[in-house]
């Protein structure tokens, strides 16, 4: 088996992500690079992720 670079799989996943309708924006795509590469921690993502939704409200 082929490793697969982390841009390779965020490209993989949001061409499937596209197929269903789904769109992301490029500050969502660095934030999940940054997390695939364990540059960022679950728990500083998440906190990004729901000051994020707050900010929807």
């Amino acid at each position: 088996m082929h490793g697969v670079t982390t841009e390779k799989a965020v490209k993989n996943q949001i061409a499937s992500a596209k197929m269903e309708g789904l769109g992301f924006s490029k500050e969502a795509v660095e934030l999940i690079k940054k997390y695939a590469d364990n540059r960022l921690s679950h728990d500083k993502l998440i906190k990004i992720v729901a000051q994020k939704c707050a900010e929807r409200s």
